[in-house]
């Protein structure tokens, strides 16, 4: 479990966790959407709920987490997608009389119509290819663009000796932490700091900074003027714990780490166990976030909107 560097400032959204017999009149104003949903349907109140979202998503990399998270409410037995031109350019095949389309967010227009293939009909499939998981080459391409878009936003990232640092791993940065690591030589306007151990291998190093960097973008941490994630309160050490670990088992399956990263989830995240209050819009948007900021070094930093 990680532990902070600091103690947790205010936050504002609460989970969505919910009976499933709550009146919508008496939700926050603000809650999310997505928290909504499962504020009133009382969805993903178990481990083994919530394991099966997460493994459902990772199971379609080349769509956001939010896409997979539409995918999973509107055909959770959906296997392998397409559009309608897709299935027939690539496959030969076409959408059948009575099939359902599913619809998600597209990039460059409002939304796009995907088909199941069980919802299609024409030649035989080939084998679906395996995951291609990356080349260490591009895991470090990837770490090393992350820690480029992390210093742009005022996250200082140091490798060090965990040990040597009493064992901690993030926070916002006050002027007792900035004495207490006046080694590290963080600039004035870092305001997050993280700490990595530096005898680790890069898969390792890269799982701990997308974990620990779902802890700011969830609001574990607080927020300042420069932050694009909602300030959270009311969010207990479990949830937050959670929270963290999805974005990091999220994030690191879908490029095929391979590590076995269900370690970065907390004890309470098993078969029968309830989840404690967490909010799957913050997980979700922080780890489109993450997976954003490894794909190329920016100029500036990016605004995240809500969805």
């Amino acid at each position: 479990m990680s532990r902070q560097l600091s103690l947790f400032p205010e936050a504002s959204e609460k989970g969505p966790k919910g009976s499933g017999d709550k009146k919508t009149d008496d939700l926050p104003a603000d809650l999310p959407l997505i928290d909504e949903v499962l504020a009133v349907t009382g969805r993903f109140q178990h481990g083994r709920d919530l394991g099966q979202l997460i493994d459902f998503i990772v199971h379609f990399p080349q769509y956001s987490a939010f896409n997979g998270f539409l995918l999973f409410l509107q055909n959770p037995s959906a296997t392998r997608v397409a559009t309608a031109r897709t299935w027939a350019r690539k496959f030969k095949r076409r959408p059948a009389a009575d099939a359902r389309p599913l619809l998600i967010l597209a990039p460059m227009a409002p939304v796009l119509f995907i088909f199941d293939v069980k919802d299609t009909v024409g030649n035989p499939l080939p084998p679906e290819p395996g995951p291609d998981r990356l080349k260490p080459s591009q895991l470090e391409k990837m770490y090393q663009t992350t820690l480029h878009n992390c210093a742009l936003q005022a996250i200082a990232v140091h490798e060090t000796h965990i040990y040597e640092a009493g064992g901690e791993s993030a926070g916002r940065i006050t002027p007792a932490l900035r004495k207490r690591h006046q080694d590290l030589q963080l600039e004035k306007d870092n305001r997050y700091l993280i700490l990595l151990d530096k005898t680790q291998r890069v898969e390792d190093k890269y799982a701990i900074l997308v974990r620990e960097l779902g802890h700011i973008f969830c609001g574990h941490l607080g927020i300042d003027r420069h932050a694009w994630w909602p300030e959270r309160k009311d969010v207990n050490m479990d949830g937050e714990e959670l929270e963290a670990g999805c974005v990091a088992c999220l994030v690191c399956r879908r490029i095929e780490l391979p590590e076995n990263l269900v370690k970065y989830l907390p004890e309470n995240f098993q078969a029968d166990s309830p989840t404690p209050d967490f909010s799957l819009h913050a997980v979700l948007q922080a780890a489109t976030y993450v997976e954003e900021m490894g794909k190329q070094c920016w100029r500036k930093p990016k605004k995240r909107g809500r969805y």
